[in-house]
C-alpha cells in the first residue's frame, strides 16, 4: 500500500490524507491550493474503513433541485443555480450501547394544576449514533442527513483518495457519543410519555465505538455575493443546508394581503356609511 501523509489547507483548515510522492491536490473543501504538509493531532485512531457511496453525481443534483423547488418562497431561478459539488468521505465515530436511564417526568394528571409527577427506569439500546470527527461537518448536518445505512465497512486502503482526517480522540469521542445516545434516549421518553418536562441520568452498558468514514456530497453555489452550502447523504440522498428565500416573493405576498385588508375593510365601511345615509323618495 503507497504511503500517505496529511496535507492541510492553508485557507480554511481543512486536512486530508494524500498519497506521498504524489503533486497535492486542490482543497476538496473550498478549491484553494496552497496545501501544506502537517502532523495529525496525537490520539486520533485511523478509520476502521467507510461506506461506499450510493448517489451517484447526477443523482445528487437532481436531489438538490428538487430540493430548491419546494417552497414557493425560493428565487425562481434557485434550481439553476451553478453547484459546485464534491463526493467527500468524512470522519466520524459511531457508538452503539445498552442504556439504563432512570428519569423523573411531568405528565398530564387529574390534579388541580392538571399535571402530576412520574419517575421510573427504562432500557433502550442504541445502535450507530454517529459523532462528527470533521471540522468539515457539523454536528447539526450530520444530524441532519442521519442516519446512514448499516453496511460492512469497505477497507481504508480502497478508499478513493483524498478522504478527510479526523480531529477526535477516542476519549472526547466517547463523551459527545454518551451525550448523543443519552439525549436520544431522552427524546423517545418524552414521546412516549407525553411529559412537558423530562429529567434523566442514564448508565452506559456494552458501550462500543469506532471511527469510520461517512460518503457526503458537499455542495456550495453563490446568491449574488452569498455561498451557501448543501449537504446529501451519500447513500439515502438525505439533503440540509442553505436555501435563500426571494424577499421580493414575501414582499409582494404582504403587500397583497395588506391590500385585500384595506379592500375589504373600505368596502365595509363604505357598505355602512351607505346604509346610514336618509333616504330620499
Amino acid at each position: 500500500m503507497a504511503e500517505l501523509i496529511a496535507v492541510r489547507c492553508e485557507a480554511c483548515g481543512g486536512a486530508v490524507a494524500w498519497t506521498a510522492g504524489k503533486p497535492a491536490p486542490a482543497c476538496i473543501f473550498c478549491g484553494a491550493t496552497a496545501l501544506d504538509t502537517y502532523t495529525p493531532p496525537e490520539g486520533v485512531e485511523p478509520p476502521e474503513g467507510f461506506l461506499d457511496f450510493q448517489v451517484e453525481e447526477r443523482a445528487a443534483r437532481q436531489l438538490f433541485k428538487k430540493r430548491a423547488s419546494d417552497s414557493i418562497w425560493y428565487p425562481s431561478d434557485l434550481r439553476n443555480a451553478r453547484l459546485e459539488l464534491k463526493a467527500v468521505l468524512v470522519p466520524a465515530w459511531s457508538w452503539s450501547a445498552r442504556l439504563e436511564t432512570h428519569y423523573t417526568a411531568i405528565v398530564a394528571g387529574h390534579t388541580r394544576s392538571g399535571k402530576r409527577p412520574v419517575a421510573g427506569t427504562d432500557e433502550w439500546a442504541a445502535d450507530g449514533v454517529l459523532v462528527p470527527s470533521s471540522p468539515t461537518l457539523s454536528r447539526q448536518e450530520l444530524t441532519a442527513i442521519s442516519p446512514f445505512q448499516s453496511a460492512e465497512l469497505r477497507p481504508l486502503g480502497e478508499a478513493v483518495l483524498p478522504y478527510e482526517l479526523g480531529s477526535l480522540t477516542r476519549t472526547a469521542a466517547r463523551a459527545q457519543g454518551e451525550d448523543g445516545m443519552g439525549r436520544a434516549h431522552q427524546a423517545r421518553l418524552r414521546g412516549e410519555l407525553a411529559a412537558s418536562q423530562v429529567e434523566t441520568a442514564t448508565l452506559f452498558h456494552e458501550l462500543r465505538g469506532g471511527p469510520l468514514l461517512l460518503p457526503v456530497w458537499i455542495g456550495a453555489y453563490r446568491r449574488g455575493e452569498a455561498l451557501h452550502r448543501v449537504v446529501i447523504n451519500g447513500q439515502t440522498g438525505a439533503i440540509t443546508g442553505s436555501f435563500p428565500y426571494s424577499w421580493w416573493k414575501i414582499l409582494f405576498a404582504v403587500a397583497l394581503v395588506i391590500g385585500l385588508i384595506l379592500l375589504c375593510t373600505g368596502g365595509a365601511g363604505l357598505a355602512g356609511v351607505v346604509s346610514q345615509a336618509p333616504r330620499r323618495f
